[in-house]
């Protein structure tokens, strides 16, 4: 029975004697052999280099027992000086492992005796596979330790089956020699069509060879598939089997449209699949799966690269809707932003009043190409006037997948008189994802356009606007109109970044003040140079508002009706059916119907006077 040789390098040096020592080589000892038969052990050895020194004397071969390092016994030696073997017979009976080593003796003055690699009797060592991987190129690559018999002279690589054979299919020489790559073309040894199993055995200098590993190591083979409506590559892989510790975890490496390879993600040892989203449909993708050994992270093990095009229906990275605003007409303008690259077919436009029950209120198809701002006019049954909107946009792609933005809400301004010449305005906060509210602008029109009046901080959602302040407030129509609008800031997260300060305006609020009434208590038609032209005739003064069903009329103090008048520029003039009335009071009643709708009504005793 053949047996694997292990040698140990032992080198002497020559001391003293320097000037007329010579070196002698060893012999190479190929192996050592145990024969099952009769306990025989046999040395196979290649003869050294010719010494000029001096005539050959003897081959000795020591031995030991006790292990490598000794110590050893003189237990042969050999004369003839061809010879290239010798059998130790009954050496190894009972069977033990036996180390040797040999030294080469020659006739010559001081001469330095060089010790050959020690070796034993044992078979060479089933070889260690330390990991199985696949190139970019598509190559398995086998890679195992050296042998640990120093006279192992090549190795043989198998193609492990399923029915635990092995099919050898390379011869690799040179103990050192232990990385392998299979350049078969044959498409069944593949490793992007299959997993390929490979083990090794070992073969030293005299044909001895040990047995194959069956604990093989195999190529890991990934496959990826997806689907439009998928939004995501789903990649499968086999498990690696026989590395001693196991696998600590599969790496997901992926490389985009020519880019570098970057570790996208990872799972345990036991998980063989992985979804893989962050790319955009048209993309290239190169993606391969690594596994990572338990024992030494160094060690690792690749699969085969897929090459694939992403094609799926490309879902939008972020859309937010960024203004909702109360134009002039008092119809609300909602814009939003949108990932272009999506392939989206309509928005839906949801309303609400109280942010919990939302209704759709339009379908709108989207343009191609999609828009990166794009807004809305909601003009149909809306009334920002009577109360705040909340709004949302739900957008669709044609897998009918739904991607919401948050909500906003508009700014309603409510106003209403509160006093004479001063009216109280309030008005809600506007809200907004990912928008900060620096301050609110308050604007009034008294007929000649909107001048901002008053500025407010957040939080501030109150004012009384007094009115006498205003220059010949008196003279104006009565009409006060009011907007408030909320200035904010903007600033989406990436990968939108939008940042920008917008304006979202209010409802228009328009407060009618109710005519004030000014009634003299006396006149005086006939008067002289000194009598103001004001009271020659007697009418009341109306600040406010054009009076509707205007009357005024004018009593004796018999309750006779001496005057009418209909028109508030036409006033009594101090006669009674065509002749001056006597001094005296004469009683009135004046009425009209404001602006607003409500019932005006004064009446007294004015004095005549001559």
């Amino acid at each position: 029975m053949s047996k694997r040789i292990v040698f140990i390098s032992l080198f002497i040096l020559a001391l003293g004697l320097r000037n007329f020592g010579q070196v002698v080589q060893a012999p190479f000892i190929l192996c050592v052999n145990d024969s099952s038969s009769n306990g025989d052990v046999i040395i196979n050895w290649a003869l050294p280099p010719a010494n000029p020194c001096g005539a050959f004397v003897q081959y000795t071969i020591y031995a030991s027992s006790t292990g490598k390092n000794g110590p050893y016994n003189n237990v042969t030696a050999v004369t003839n000086q061809a010879a290239t073997s010798f059998v130790l017979a009954g050496y190894n009976s009972p069977p033990q492992t036996w180390y040797f080593y040999m030294k080469d003796s020659v006739n010559c003055p001081g001469p330095t005796l060089l010790c050959s690699d020690t070796v034993n009797n044992q078979s060479p060592a089933v070889p260690i596979i330390v990991s199985v991987t696949v190139t970019p190129n598509n190559q398995s690559v086998i890679s195992f330790l050296p042998d640990t018999s120093e006279q192992t002279s090549h190795y043989i690589l198998y193609y492990y089956l399923p029915n635990g054979n092995a099919k050898p299919w390379d011869t690799v020489y040179g103990r050192n020699n232990t990385v392998v790559i299979d350049t078969s073309t044959n498409p069944q040894y593949n490793p992007s069509q299959f997993s390929q199993v490979f083990t090794v055995a070992a073969v030293d200098s005299c044909g001895n060879r040990s047995s194959y590993s069956i604990l093989p190591q195999n190529t890991i083979l990934a496959t990826a598939a997806n689907t439009e409506c998928q939004r995501q590559v789903n990649i499968s892989w086999n498990s690696y089997n026989n590395w001693p510790s196991g696998v600590a975890q599969y790496q997901v490496w992926v490389s985009k449209n020519g880019g570098p390879f970057t570790e996208d993600g990872f799972v345990g040892d036991t998980a063989l699949n992985y979804a893989y989203s962050t790319f955009n449909t048209g993309d290239s993708l190169q993606i391969y799966i690594a596994a990572v050994s338990a024992a030494d992270t160094n060690i690792v093990s690749h699969s085969n690269i897929i090459h694939m095009r992403a094609v799926i229906v490309q879902p939008p990275a972020y859309i937010f809707i960024t203004n909702a605003t109360v134009n002039a007409g008092n119809q609300i303008d909602i814009t939003w932003t949108v990932d272009t690259i999506a392939q989206l077919i309509f928005y839906k436009l949801l309303q609400s009043v109280d942010s919990v029950d939302y209704s759709p209120t339009e379908q709108i198809t989207t343009p191609s190409p999609l828009l990166h701002f794009q807004t809305y006019l909601d003009s149909d049954y809306v009334f920002p006037q009577n109360n705040p909107y909340y709004f949302k946009i739900d957008a669709y792609d044609s897998c009918e997948n739904q991607y919401p933005t948050p909500f906003v809400k508009t700014v309603c301004l409510i106003g209403g008189l509160y006093d004479y010449y001063v009216t109280k305005l309030t008005w809600n906060d506007f809200l907004l994802s990912n928008a900060t509210v620096m301050r609110y602008n308050l604007y009034r029109d008294i007929g000649s356009g909107f001048q901002l009046i008053q500025t407010f901080q957040p939080g501030v959602n109150e004012y009384f606007d007094s009115l006498q302040h205003l220059p010949n407030f008196l003279n104006d129509n009565g009409t006060f109109c009011y907007r408030i609008e909320a200035v904010y800031f903007i600033n989406l997260p990436n990968p939108s970044g939008y940042q920008d300060t917008l304006i979202s305006a209010s409802n228009q609020v328009c407060i009618v003040h109710r005519p004030v009434i000014y009634v003299p208590n006396a006149f005086s038609p006939g008067g002289g140079s000194n009598t103001p032209t004001a009271n020659l005739t007697f009418k009341p003064t109306i600040i406010y508002g054009a009076p509707a069903g205007y009357s005024m009329l004018i009593f004796n103090r018999w309750g006779g009706k001496i005057f009418e008048s209909n028109n508030p520029d036409i006033g009594w003039d101090g006669t009674d059916h065509g002749k001056e009335a006597e001094m005296g009071g004469y009683a009135y009643l004046i009425d009209f119907t404001a602006a607003d709708g409500t019932l005006i009504e004064r009446k007294g005793i004015v004095l005549l006077v001559r």
